[in-house]
C-alpha cells in the first residue's frame, strides 16, 4: 500500500535529515591534500552544529563537555576528529561557496516527495518565491578583497557582505523554505561595487536552472520592478508581483492617475467582518516607463482602511490578470513579501541564530560559506517545524524557541544521546510534557 503524504512528512525527523545532509556534505569536493587531518565533511558538520544549536560564538563552540563531544558524534554525524574553532575558519575560508547552494535544491526535492511543497501552491499550481537582500557582516576595519564597501559622509569606509535570498513562501503557510543564497560580493581587483540589482539577475538564472520545473510567481520591492529585471524573468515564463513606488516609477504613476481622471479604472470596495475597509483600483496594459514603452504591465493599488481610521496603502505591478475576482489573490501574493523578512531575515538576527554575528570573517569565502550554513540550519528548522509533531509539541510546551534552543544546549552540554529525538523527548519527561 502507497504511504501517505502525512506518512511521508513525518519521516522528515531531525536525525533522517542529519543522515541526509552527512551524505550531501560527502560529496563536496575537498580543496586539500588528501592526508588532511580533518575530513571537509566533518568540518562542515560541525559548522553546521554550531548553527543549529545556536552557539553565540565560534569560540563558545570550541570549548566541548564530553558529552557535547559525543552528541556531535550520534547527533550530527561528525564522524572523524572535531575542529577547533581557528581549524575551522582556516578549512572553511578557501571553500568555494557555489559547492554548498546545490544543498537548498537537496532539501526541496525532500520536501515535493512528501506532498509538502503542494501545500504552497498559491494559484493555478503557481509558487510564490519573495526574494530580498540581506547583509550578514558590517566593519570599518576587517574586510577582504571581496567586501563591498560604503564611504559615510564623515569619510570613514565601511565593508559589508550581504547577499541576496530566495524563499518560498504562502500566505496562508507559517514555514517558509530558502530556495537559494546568492552572495553580493565585489569580484577580485573590482572597482565597482557589486550590487542587489546584478546579484538578482545571476540569483534568478540560477533559480531558473535549479527549479526550472517550478512554476514561480516572483515577489519583490519596487527596486526589481525594471525592465531589465522584468525582462529576464517573463523570459524563463514566471509570474510577478512588484512593489512600486510614486518617487521611482513617476511615469507610471502617472499614466494610472490618468486613466483614473478619465473613469478608466476599475474598482472594488469591500469591507470584512472585523470592520477593516479594502479598496481595490486597477487597470491593465500601461506602460512600464518611457523607456521601455514596449513592456505592458498590470497595475494594482490597494488600500486598507482600519476602523479608527487608519489608511495603508500598497502598489504592484503584475503579468497576472487583474479582475473583480483576482485582485484579491494578487494582493496577498504581493503582500506576502513580508514573509522574507519577519519570518526570514528577522528570525535570523533576532531569534537566536546571531545571523550578524561575526563568526568569522577570513580573506576569501569564510562569511559567506558560514552564512550559507547558518541558512542551512534554518531551513532544517524550518522542516522540523513543518513535519515533525515532536518537535511542534515541544516548542508549545516550552512556549518560546529561545527557550527550547537554550534547553537544548544546556542539555546537550551534560547528557550523551543516540539522537535528537531521544534529547527531544528526555527535555519533555524534565518539564512533564504529555508528548502522545
Amino acid at each position: 500500500m502507497a504511504k501517505s503524504y502525512l506518512q511521508l512528512q513525518q519521516k522528515l525527523k531531525f536525525d533522517e535529515l542529519m543522515r541526509f545532509l552527512a551524505a550531501q556534505f560527502e560529496i563536496i569536493p575537498d580543496h586539500r591534500a588528501d592526508n588532511a587531518r580533518y575530513a571537509l565533511a566533518d568540518v562542515l558538520q560541525s559548522a553546521f552544529a554550531m548553527f543549529s544549536l545556536k552557539s553565540p560564538s565560534l569560540l563558545d563552540f570550541k570549548k566541548q563537555t564530553v558529552p557535547e563531544a559525543s552528541n556531535l558524534r550520534s547527533i550530527y554525524q561528525v564522524t572523524g576528529a572535531i575542529p577547533c574553532d581557528n581549524q575551522m575558519r582556516g578549512i572553511l575560508d578557501p571553500l568555494d561557496p557555489q559547492h554548498l547552494r546545490p544543498l537548498f535544491r537537496a532539501c526541496f526535492l525532500r520536501l515535493r516527495q512528501t506532498g509538502v511543497i503542494r501545500d504552497y501552491h498559491y494559484w493555478q499550481k503557481l509558487v510564490i518565491v519573495s526574494v530580498d537582500g540581506v547583509e550578514h557582516f558590517s566593519s570599518t576595519t576587517v574586510h577582504c578583497p571581496h567586501c563591498t564597501t560604503r564611504t559615510h559622509r564623515n569619510g570613514v569606509v565601511s565593508y559589508h557582505h550581504a547577499g541576496l535570498a530566495a524563499v518560498l513562501v504562502n500566505p496562508a503557510q507559517t514555514e517558509v523554505f530558502p530556495l537559494d543564497f546568492e552572495p553580493i560580493l565585489n569580484a577580485d581587483g573590482a572597482r565597482k561595487n557589486d550590487c542587489e540589482r546584478t546579484a538578482a539577475k545571476r540569483l534568478c538564472a540560477e533559480l531558473h536552472e535549479r527549479y526550472h520545473d517550478l512554476a514561480i510567481l516572483l515577489v519583490e520591492d519596487a527596486l526589481y520592478a525594471n525592465a531589465p529585471h522584468i525582462r529576464q524573468i517573463t523570459g524563463y515564463g514566471w509570474k510577478y508581483v512588484l512593489n512600486v513606488k510614486p518617487d521611482s516609477h513617476q511615469s507610471l504613476c502617472k499614466q494610472f492617475a490618468g486613466r483614473q481622471a478619465r473613469s478608466d479604472v476599475k474598482e472594488l470596495r469591500q469591507r470584512t467582518p472585523d470592520g477593516v475597509q479594502h479598496y481595490y483600483a486597477w487597470t491593465n496594459n500601461l506602460c512600464l516607463c518611457e523607456s521601455a514603452t514596449d513592456l505592458q504591465v498590470n497595475f494594482l493599488l490597494y488600500e486598507q482602511t482600519t476602523p479608527d481610521g487608519e489608511v495603508t496603502r500598497w502598489m504592484w505591478i503584475t503579468n497576472l490578470p487583474l479582475r473583480a475576482r483576482t485582485v484579491e489573490r494578487v494582493m496577498r501574493a504581493g503582500r506576502s513579501r513580508w514573509k522574507i523578512e519577519n519570518e526570514t531575515f528577522n528570525t535570523l538576527k533576532n531569534q537566536g541564530y546571531h545571523f550578524e554575528h561575526n563568526y568569522g570573517h577570513g580573506q576569501q569565502h569564510l562569511a559567506t560559506v558560514l552564512a550559507l550554513l547558518m541558512l542551512l540550519a534554518f531551513l532544517i528548522d524550518q522542516i522540523q517545524q513543518r513535519c515533525c509533531g515532536l518537535f511542534r509539541r515541544l516548542w508549545r510546551g516550552l512556549g518560546t524557541k529561545a527557550k527550547l534552543w537554550e534547553m537544548l544546549r544546556s542539555v546537550f552540554r551534560v547528557l550523551t544521546f543516540p539522537s535528537m529525538e531521544s534529547l527531544y523527548r528526555h527535555i519533555a519527561f524534565l518539564y512533564r510534557l504529555q508528548l502522545e
